[in-house]
């Protein structure tokens, strides 16, 4: 299915970071003013193009250099900036490994964390060590969904490796959101696409959403195309990608709603059936609020009313009371969040609303039995990405 964005897209629609959320959705700047500031931006984006470009060139020649660990290192990225439904791809990557018997570690870089320390052990895969805000809500998500996995985060992504590798054995490190962090080289790098994002639409920060140009796909090893269900459009965007990389094997993953969970752990889970049989408002703090209302309304859920707040974003208990009481009067009966948004959800307060915490899962279909051949494939080879081609 294909879903339209929602009015309000973002907490604020009108500021600059709202506008350029539209424009990547595919509208074009509107009015003289919005035009004006397009072309601003367009010109600061040649400068960022200029610096990444340079950037690229110094790993190339061997300038900078990449540092690398004793034990494969999978990269799981993006091209953007924003939500591309990451989590749950690495989530699935480590889990895969681990049901094998590997010692995984998954190393991010904590974003929005408030611990100090330049390395923290989220989790040892043993027991969790270290609370949300300290960790940082991905990881913290990650280091809950998957027990028997080291979760590390830092900065500096080669030495937070090393503590995954040297402190919890880890001999094998997923690096989460780690395509523009080479300083720490890899085995594979594996892209990820959001169905959502119309291709033709996007432009180079702060224009647009991508933090490298497209030829940055020269360097993956594979693409997956994430949030398919909800989204036409694949097709075109693969044909240019393909004309960039043509070496890239692609893969398609679907979102889906796996439970549905109150975010006081006192109440009862509720149904899919459930959550269709009375309207409701959804509120979130990810990267593309988009995905998330049209998860719920893919499955049937009848939402009268939106919020998103910024990406990694700490509401305040107030702020909450006041948004859930404008649902509430909007003729919402429940609230759902997303599992990052529940890392970050101030405690032990009562709402006007009953609130649902949606846990989400990817789905990759009648790809599931490749993308894990793929993966296997990985440990015992060092990848070049020449080498990605597989026989579907």
């Amino acid at each position: 299915m294909s879903i339209s964005p929602p009015s309000d897209t973002t907490s604020d629609p009108f500021s600059i970071r709202g506008k350029i959320l539209r424009w990547a959705d595919g509208s074009p700047p509107h009015g003289a003013t919005e035009r004006l500031l397009a072309a601003g931006l367009r010109a600061a984006s040649m400068l960022y193009g200029t610096a990444a470009a340079a950037r690229a060139i110094a790993f190339h020649t061997g300038l900078k250099k990449s540092n690398a660990v004793d034990c494969p290192v999978i990269s799981v990225g993006n091209l953007t900036t924003g939500g591309t439904g990451k989590t749950p791809i690495v989530i699935e990557i480590a889990r895969h490994y681990r049901d094998m018997g590997r010692r995984v570690a998954v190393v991010s870089r904590g974003y929005r964390r408030e611990a100090t320390a330049p390395v923290l052990v989220v989790s040892d895969g043993h027991e969790i060590l270290a609370p949300a805000r300290e960790a940082g809500d991905e990881p913290s998500l990650i280091a809950r969904a998957l027990p028997g996995v080291a979760v590390v985060v830092g900065a500096r992504r080669y030495d937070a490796a090393r503590t995954a590798r040297d402190r919890c054995k880890a001999d094998l490190i997923v690096l989460d959101d780690g395509f523009q962090h080479r300083a720490l080289a890899r085995d594979c790098d594996l892209i990820l696409w959001d169905s959502l994002r119309p291709l033709e639409s996007l432009a180079l920060l702060p224009r647009g959403l991508l933090r490298e140009s497209l030829a940055g796909l020269r360097r993956a090893h594979a693409l997956i195309f994430t949030r398919s269900n909800l989204a036409t459009g694949n097709r075109k965007a693969l044909a240019r990608i393909k004309r960039i990389a043509p070496h890239l094997i692609v893969f398609e993953s679907s979102l889906e709603i796996a439970g549905l969970r109150p975010l006081d752990s006192a109440s009862d889970p509720i149904t899919l059936v459930d959550a269709t049989a009375q309207p409701a408002a959804a509120l979130c703090g990810i990267g593309n609020p988009t995905s998330f209302w049209g998860l719920l309304e893919a499955a049937g859920v009848r939402l009268v009313w939106k919020r998103a707040f910024p990406d990694h974003y700490r509401p305040s208990r107030n702020e909450i009371q006041t948004a859930l009481g404008e649902a509430e009067a909007a003729g919402a009966r429940r609230a759902f969040i997303t599992e990052k948004d529940a890392q970050n959800m101030p405690e032990n307060s009562d709402y006007p609303l009953p609130v649902f915490v949606v846990t989400a899962r990817n789905s990759f279909g009648s790809d599931i039995a490749l993308f894990h051949a793929f993966l296997d494939r990985i440990p015992n080879l060092n990848l070049q990405p020449a080498d990605c081609e597989l026989t579907r």
